[in-house]
């Protein structure tokens, strides 16, 4: 079997060609350096031995009928209309946490941060978060023989303040958006939000509050306590939600690139603090998912399902 997977984002591109369970090819491409998908995909085609049974991509985009949009680029993606360029006879699209969550369970214990060990319980529900651009939220569930992806839109739902200032952060938020969702103040765009509302300097990225928090920079660090907080509050309302004793992954850059404010047990404690589930909540396993390819490996182990079929996907 040889099939192609890929993890399209609007900064750069991953692709690999994997011949018989072998990485045979694989390739980082500036996404932005090309026009279309079509053209950077032509580029690595070449390099691919022939023919390739499927291909997957995972899109940092909405997926729709089979087509998806590229965020932060004008690139148009269609699997129908990519098997007609390349002859590839599976083509699928997926978003991009689609893939994440779908690569979790191939995980090895290189490929992640343990922040609790507890008691990993095998073909029980996994939860993945993501705090990055945005907040992704997905389950993994055992159904039949392998592990299935049910998507969830969970970042977009009401947050819940834990204290005080959480509860001044929501009202301050509130009057400002009109909503206040959980990826408001648990993504990229959520640290910004809790840096500003504590006093924080206007115009700031995650980036520089991160630098800022590193030269000591008190509201930077206090802004990096209220955002772990709360990022380990909805991480125990996602394992209690699915009973996730087959763990909960912490995937997106942000926990990934500054490891040291999740590891130092406030995050454990947030995630616990339950009340009268606090005990249950204890056995479930916390990483922080370190492998930067988890998205191409999803994307390759969608591959390898659809490879099989014999109508295409949206037939």
């Amino acid at each position: 079997m040889r099939i192609i997977a890929g993890d399209i984002g609007g900064t750069k591109t991953l692709l690999r060609c994997v011949d018989e369970d072998k990485v045979a090819v694989e390739q980082r491409f500036d996404s932005a350096s090309y026009k279309s998908f079509d053209a950077l995909l032509t580029e690595f085609f070449e390099r691919c031995e022939k023919p390739v049974d499927a291909a997957c991509f995972a899109v940092a985009g909405p997926v729709l009928e089979n087509r998806a949009e590229v965020t932060n680029l004008k690139w148009e993606i269609s699997a129908p209309e990519l098997v007609d360029v390349f002859g590839i006879r599976q083509i699928s699209l997926i978003n991009d946490f689609y893939a994440i969550a779908l690569g979790v369970p191939l995980l090895g214990a290189a490929d992640r941060l343990s922040l609790h060990e507890g008691k990993r319980r095998p073909r029980e529900p996994i939860a993945i978060l993501g705090a990055g651009t945005g907040l992704g939220e997905a389950n993994v569930v055992w159904s039949g023989d392998q592990w299935n992806v049910v998507p969830s839109e969970g970042g977009h739902a009401d947050f819940a303040p834990q204290d005080e200032l959480q509860s001044k952060l929501m009202l301050w938020l509130l009057a400002k958006y009109g909503h206040v969702s959980w990826e408001r103040v648990c993504s990229g765009m959520g640290l910004v939000n809790i840096f500003t509302f504590l006093g924080g300097v206007k115009d700031a990225d995650p980036a520089h509050i991160a630098g800022l928090a590193d030269q000591g920079d008190g509201t930077a660090l206090k802004a990096f306590e209220v955002f772990v907080d709360i990022y380990g509050a909805e991480a125990g309302n996602m394992a209690l939600r699915v009973l996730a004793r087959g763990g909960v992954y912490l995937a997106g850059g942000i926990a990934a690139k500054n490891q040291k404010y999740f590891t130092d047990g406030r995050f454990l404690k947030a995630f616990l603090r339950k009340g009268r589930f606090t005990d249950m909540l204890r056995e479930m396993p916390i990483d922080v998912i370190t492998d930067e390819k988890v998205g191409l490996r999803g994307a390759g182990e969608m591959a390898r399902r659809i490879a099989s079929l014999k109508r295409p996907q949206w037939d």
